[in-house]
């Protein structure tokens, strides 16, 4: 829903039949009664309970709209989303109002061109248009973000400590046919063979050739 002020601007105040010309096949009233439906509607947001078989066969022939699209049709082409909204807000405000009063709708599409210029109605759904595409640009981001995160290692460490404890290597001792030991490191799961930190502790046997 558009802000309570935004609304109010649109619809108010109401529009009377002493604005208008009559037509031939339409009088005064019933050109202030499609006005004030119109502006009604756009100022609840376009709601579908609103936008009656009556009500469409007129509009479809105001503001240069092309008569030949079904109800169903026009909704689809106008009414679907913030974007096709703004494109129906849009042609309105720039069309010329062409057209004899005495014949046609021209005065009644002055009078609202010139509310929804005035209450600013485009500017209100452009910022609603950004911020619904910054919301799905938010979700689509955390989505993916859950998706393409690593998840640990191994699935059954859940301790940092644990993963390094598990990440040590240990030495054995295998004993030689003389009788001597020789360590011999333990190959993790990973087949490579760590350095043993005793290594360092060792005398350098070439030291002084």
């Amino acid at each position: 829903m558009l802000p309570t002020a935004l609304a109010r601007a649109i619809r108010l105040p109401l529009l009377t039949p002493e604005q208008f010309t009559p037509t031939k096949w339409d009088d005064a009233p019933t050109k202030a009664k499609f006005g004030n439906h119109l502006l009604r509607f756009i100022a609840e947001d376009f709601p579908e309970t609103m936008f009656t078989q009556k009500f469409y066969q007129r509009l479809s022939n105001t503001f240069g709209h092309i008569a030949c699209y079904d109800r169903h049709g026009f909704w689809s082409e106008f009414f679907i989303s913030r974007a096709t909204k703004l494109d129906f807000l849009d042609q309105t405000i720039r069309h010329p109002c062409y057209g004899d009063p005495a014949w046609t709708y021209s005065d009644v599409e002055q009078v609202i061109r010139a509310r929804l210029k005035q209450s600013g109605v485009i500017d209100c759904h452009r910022r609603l248009l950004m911020q619904e595409r910054e919301a799905r640009e938010r979700a689509e981001y955390e989505r993916l973000a859950r998706k393409f995160t690593p998840g640990p290692i191994d699935g059954n460490i859940s301790n940092p400590a644990d993963a390094k404890a598990t990440a040590c290597e240990c030495f054995t001792a295998d004993i030689m046919p003389d009788g001597q030991t020789s360590a011999r490191p333990h190959v993790g799961s990973s087949g490579r063979t760590p350095i043993p930190a005793s290594f360092d502790t060792q005398p350098d046997l070439f030291a002084g050739l």
